[in-house]
């Protein structure tokens, strides 16, 4: 059984195959789909290699070959193009036997149209919400193509054969669907030792009787648009420096160009104490970072179920957030701001600073939280949805073959 997985995230593949992608899509990613599926197609867009690719994840994996597309999500991409990747789609497709595609993508909107027209089965991973993520992208042509982009994946959910939601009722009411559902976030975490959250409390307490060691804030997300709300933290912390002076140190994780966020951490007078630290590979190597961190911020404009506040919450972190997406789904409802809030951010950070018995039972909750996003968890829900649909394909096929 062959099936094809869309989405526009970028690849960057070597000379000698191997193909790599920068935060998501690592290769285990794929055993998901590889217990039900012959062979997974997958789709995406091309990058050159970078100078850092060896911080990036390997993607390439046994029964997984890569088509990767010039990028046709801007104005001059798909007049470029769009006609030459729709029609090396089409014939991707039609050697497939159905189409998963994950939200948000372009290349999954064309994915769908020809899968629509052949009778293949649809699959849908509602990961996301288009409109949040277009709206806030940072530029003006973002808010043109954000209802368009609404639309589309508002109508491939509602007549997918399977939808799959990251959240348990958030995209439910943006993306409904008349296919077979099933609800469980794309993080694959481990169940961790109660141990580490015994360390965690104790640290607390720690850097409590030790007042001149400062706090250590981390954000993990992308540098390059607007979404993961970075501008909004260091203007956030410009107001906590004025209060609490020395009390803290800010680390950020994650891709993209940091110099815009430099320029203006020296405007606001933070440059000795902001830290960009870049990319490095998902897994183990992102959960020791966290590790390091006392309070994690994750205030989104647009999100679906974040894996980095749930990755943050298993390693027993307090966390601050907006109320984008499913984000309220994780996180008390006191430490959670409207995006943009700056003001409110800042008072929040205080009073966390300020009140180790906060830190405390932030970090409980969350940790306590987190079990429901395990392995242990989620793994039966995401086996009985994929062997389902694999089941679905089967009987598509022999009613196919029949006709």
């Amino acid at each position: 059984m062959r099936v094809l997985y869309c989405h526009d995230n970028i690849y960057q593949q070597c000379s000698n195959g191997i193909v790599y992608s920068p935060g998501q899509f690592p290769h285990k990613y794929w055993n998901t789909f590889l217990n039900h599926f012959d062979h997974l197609v997958v789709t995406g867009r091309g990058s050159p290699i970078s100078a850092e690719v060896n911080k990036l994840n390997i993607s390439s994996a046994p029964d997984v070959s890569f088509v990767l597309f010039p990028n046709i999500n801007s104005p001059l991409g798909r007049l470029k193009h769009a006609r030459s990747v729709n029609n090396r789609l089409q014939k991707v497709i039609e050697e497939s036997d159905a189409v998963i595609i994950r939200a948000v993508s372009d290349i999954g909107w064309l994915a769908y149209k020809h899968a629509k027209k052949m009778g293949k089965p649809i699959a849908m991973e509602m990961a996301a919400c288009a409109w949040d993520s277009t709206w806030n992208h940072g530029n003006k042509l973002g808010k043109i193509y954000a209802p368009i982009r609404y639309l589309r994946d508002r109508i491939i959910t509602k007549n997918a054969d399977y939808v799959i939601y990251v959240s348990e009722r958030f995209l439910q009411k943006r993306y409904p669907t008349t296919g077979e559902t099933e609800h469980a976030s794309n993080v694959r975490i481990a169940v961790t030792d109660k141990d580490l959250i015994d360390k965690k409390l104790e640290k607390i307490k720690e850097k409590e009787e030790i007042s001149h060691l400062p706090l250590v804030i981390g954000l993990i997300g992308n540098l390059d648009n607007k979404i993961k709300g970075v501008a909004d933290v260091l203007n956030a912390l410009e107001k906590v420096q004025e209060q609490k002076p020395g009390s803290f140190i800010f680390r950020h994780l994650g891709p993209g160009n940091p110099e815009n966020f430099i320029q203006q951490a020296k405007k606001l007078g933070l440059e000795e104490i902001v830290y960009f630290d870049g990319m490095i590979q998902s897994g183990q190597a992102v959960l020791d970072w966290l590790d390091g961190i006392d309070l994690y911020l994750q205030p989104s404009y647009q999100e679906g179920v974040p894996r980095a506040t749930i990755e943050a919450m298993s390693r027993g972190c307090p966390v601050i957030a907006s109320k984008a997406g499913g984000i309220p789904e994780l996180i008390d409802k006191k430490w959670l701001i409207k995006p943009g809030q700056v003001s409110k951010l800042a008072q929040l950070i205080v009073k966390m600073l300020d009140n180790p018995k906060s830190r405390i039972e932030a970090a409980v909750i969350n940790y306590e939280k987190s079990y429901e996003f395990t392995n242990e968890f989620l793994s039966p829900r995401r086996k009985l949805f994929w062997g389902a649909f694999a089941n679905f394909i089967r009987k598509n096929a022999e009613n196919t073959h029949k006709t």
